[in-house]
Order: C-alpha cells, then structure tokens, then sequence
C-alpha cells in the first residue's frame, strides 16, 4: 500500500511540473524530492519479506540436508544444488539450463537420494514434470527472486564451509609445528646437557690429574728428603 501511495505521488508532481510551470526553487525541490523516491532502496515489507526467504533457505539447508546426511554427502548435494541455479542465473534464456533429467547419475546420487535435497530443489523453483515420457525437474521462470536468493544462500554456506576447511587445515599446521618445535627444543636442550656434562667432565678430569701430580711430587719431595745422609756433628 505504501509503495502504490509513492507511486501516485510521483506521477502527481510530475503532472504539476507539466500543467503548471513552478517557480525555479519549487521545480528544483520537486525534481530533488522525485530523484529521491526513485533513487530509495526497498521498502521495509520488502526487506522483511527478503529475510524471511533468506531464514528459510537456511533453515533448509540445515538442519534439512545438514542433519540426516553425512557432511561429504551435504557438501557434495550443495555444489550440485549451486550449480544448477548458477548456471540458470547465468544463462536464463539457455533451454539446457531450465531444465533436468531425474534420471541423470550426479542429479540421483546429490539431490533425488539424500534427504532434504529436493525440498530445497522445488523452493528453488524447479517442479517435476514428465516430458516425452522423461521425468525432468522444469524451472518456473515466475520463481527467479527465489532462485536468486537460494543461490546466495548456497554460496554463503560454501563458503562458510571452505572457512571452516581453511580454519582447520590451519590449525593442524599449527599443531604439528607446535610439536616439531617442542621436539627441537627437547633435541636442543638434551644437546645442551650433554655439551655442559662434557665441560664438567673434562674439568673435574683436569682437576684429578693435576691434584695427581701434586701427590706425586709431594711423595717424590719426601721420598729424596729420606735418602739424604744424616749429617754427624762429631765429624
């Protein structure tokens, strides 16, 4: 209701500007005031109606095909669900992309099978439909804002996925190198002992040999001392 008011009011000052030629500063606000409502963002139903889709794509998403299948299986189901819709986004016009066979190994194996998958499919836009006997998954054109925001929701979990991939291959990283220092600085300090117990080996060696020839020539001085001649006073 809101939007059909402003869409009045447009048409309403532009037929002023037409009918009945304004003064300059009033044909300048007007034109302001109408490059303005052109140029505004959606109104706020329509972004409420945005983040409604929004939470139930994702709601989809997980726990839909998230919970009952395996995380190779949800991610495998993701990328055949994005590329699918990518590709129709890219090329809407192209007959190849409006539409698929069930029957199709990768469509069976990612999307037909799993749980949650097909239910995300037809909120996408595509119905099953039976073409020459064939059974297909057909795109409703009138469906392209959902298939825009289902998109967006299969690259946000994507990429949320590679995040969390990357996160974790970095954090193994960083505990294996936590590790292989831990093992250095064990080798280092084992090193380190040994070179110190070494030292002191070597200096309580020193220290014994020298105490040794201090013994000896202790015992080599006492030993001349006896053999000397008493000397007589008589002679």
């Amino acid at each position: 209701m809101l939007r059909q008011y402003e869409a009045l009011n447009l048409v309403f000052l532009r037929r002023v500007l037409m009918e009945s030629p304004p003064s300059a500063k009033l044909a300048e606000a007007v034109e302001r005031r109408l490059s303005a409502q052109e140029t505004q963002g959606p109104s706020p139903a329509e972004i409420a109606a945005d983040h409604f889709k929004r939470q139930k794509f994702r709601r989809l998403l997980d726990p839909g095909i998230a919970r009952p299948n395996t995380e190779a299986q949800f991610l495998e189901s993701l990328k055949t669900l994005y590329k699918l819709a990518d590709n129709l986004l890219r090329e809407p016009e192209d007959p190849k992309f409006q539409r698929f066979k069930t029957t199709n190994s990768t469509i069976t194996k990612n999307i037909i099978d799993p749980k949650g998958t097909v239910e995300y499919l037809r909120e996408l836009g595509f119905y099953p439909e039976v073409v020459d006997f064939q059974p297909y998954y057909v795109f409703n054109r009138k469906r392209i804002s959902d298939l825009r925001i289902g998109t967006a929701m299969l690259k946000e979990s994507l990429d949320l996925y590679e995040e969390k991939r990357a996160r974790a291959t970095v954090s193994k990283q960083t505990v294996a190198e936590a590790r292989a220092e831990a093992v250095e600085k064990v080798h280092l300090q084992f090193m380190e002992d040994r070179r110190t117990k070494m030292e002191i080996d070597e200096r309580e060696k020193q220290l014994r040999q020298a105490r040794a020839e201090i013994a000896a020539r202790k015992q080599a001085s006492t030993a001349t001392e006896d053999q000397e001649p008493m000397i007589n006073d008589d002679d």
